[in-house]
């Protein structure tokens, strides 16, 4: 089963799409329906250290888990996305693929780590927020054209910094058990045990130049988010993430005027079982460092690929049965409902043949992850 969120997380999602005031020379009325459902995808199409986006034609710097459609290789276009014969997730034709690095428990005495099994799969929620400056003009929502394809969050931060927009996009969230009240998010890696798994979010930006599918340059130096000023270590990518940018206030707010065109707010839950090392944690120490080499949890991020039918998800983000009026309940939308793949359907698929060899899972010894990562200071 996919997990879903707290009903105070679910309640923020429906209802706070839209918080600027309608402009009193406004005489356009905001739609009645606004875009708002959750993709599910039970399961990873492949754990490997591949990423099209950033490291194209080549083995990734380290390991991702990913969701998604079967043609997700070394390279990728939108045209071998659509060679897909299966995916992972709710809606066969959604080909896109979603990932994120892999999480692991380091066992410090013995300079070993080992894989921190990921539940449930992942929900990406495909979220309106226009603003009524948007409605106003006349806009709406944008499906993904073809090829586009984008990064949230930097590999190579390190730091917090409650200042920059980008910084608040990733929330952890300690899931606890036996009715106890939940805690706030944290901004990295909690010190503390999670009895009920570690939930990860992270938001994708929201505002497009309307031009920029998402490039890789080989002449470039910058990192996913080039505009960090964080204390970061690690090599720096290529991949040009300048055609899309967060609206003011992260989730809610206006686009800037270079990139005034709306996409889906995307923003990727996935939930890891670190409670099943709650006996081996030490007291005061944080023991889980994700597979880029980062224990802070500030390095967190997360890729898209689009791969979608762009006419049926642009036809499903005009359809008010894929509105907040249906709670975002996928299974509710009109648009969706030939297609859709159900639980144990998804759980079944056969997952991709690693194509980048070396064990990932087990006890990994002699102190390196995967891609002989080591873990940052």
């Amino acid at each position: 089963m996919i997990l879903l969120t707290s009903l105070v997380v679910w309640l923020t999602c429906l209802f706070t799409a839209t918080s600027a005031q309608q402009p009193t020379d406004c005489i356009k009325p905001q739609p009645t329906s606004q875009a708002f459902f959750v993709m599910g995808c039970g399961k990873p199409i492949t754990v490997d250290r591949l990423d099209p986006i950033v490291s194209p034609g080549r083995p990734s710097q380290h390991l991702h888990t990913v969701m998604g459609g079967s043609a997700f290789d070394f390279d990728l276009d939108y045209n071998k996305t659509q060679t897909s014969n299966r995916t992972t997730c709710s809606v066969s034709k959604d080909l896109s693929n979603y990932w994120v690095p892999t999480v692991y428990f380091h066992d410090k005495k013995n300079h070993t780590f080992t894989a921190v099994e990921q539940v449930g799969g992942i929900n990406v929620y495909y979220q309106e927020r226009m603003d009524w400056t948007d409605y106003c003009a006349g806009q709406e929502l944008l499906a993904f054209p073809k090829g586009f394809k984008m990064i949230a969050g930097d590999t190579t931060r390190r730091a917090f910094n409650s200042s920059r927009v980008e910084d608040g996009a990733v929330e952890f969230i300690c899931l606890l058990t036996n009715n106890e009240p939940g805690l706030p998010p944290f901004s990295g890696f909690p010190n503390r045990t999670c009895d009920g798994g570690l939930q990860i979010r992270i938001r994708f930006p929201s505002c497009w130049d309307g031009v920029g599918l998402g490039t890789f340059s080989s002449s470039s130096s910058s990192s996913p988010n080039s505009n960090s000023n964080s204390n970061s270590t690690g090599t720096a990518s290529a991949y040009n993430n300048t055609h899309v940018t967060y609206p003011s206030r992260l989730d809610t707010g206006t686009c800037p005027p270079t990139h005034r065109y709306r996409i889906p707010a995307l923003l990727y839950e996935m939930t890891w079982a670190v409670d099943a090392f709650n006996h081996l944690r030490t007291p005061g120490d944080q023991p889980f460092v994700f597979s880029n080499g980062d224990k802070t949890g500030y390095g967190y991020h997360a890729d898209f690929f689009n791969g979608w039918d762009v006419d049926l998800l642009q036809k499903a983000i005009r359809d008010p049965s894929c509105g907040n009026e249906t709670g975002g309940r996928i299974e509710r939308c009109g648009s969706f409902r030939e297609f859709l793949q159900s639980n144990e359907v998804q759980n079944q698929i056969e997952g991709l043949e690693q194509k980048v060899e070396g064990e990932w899972k087990g006890v990994l010894e002699g102190g390196e992850l995967p891609g002989g990562v080591r873990v940052g200071e």
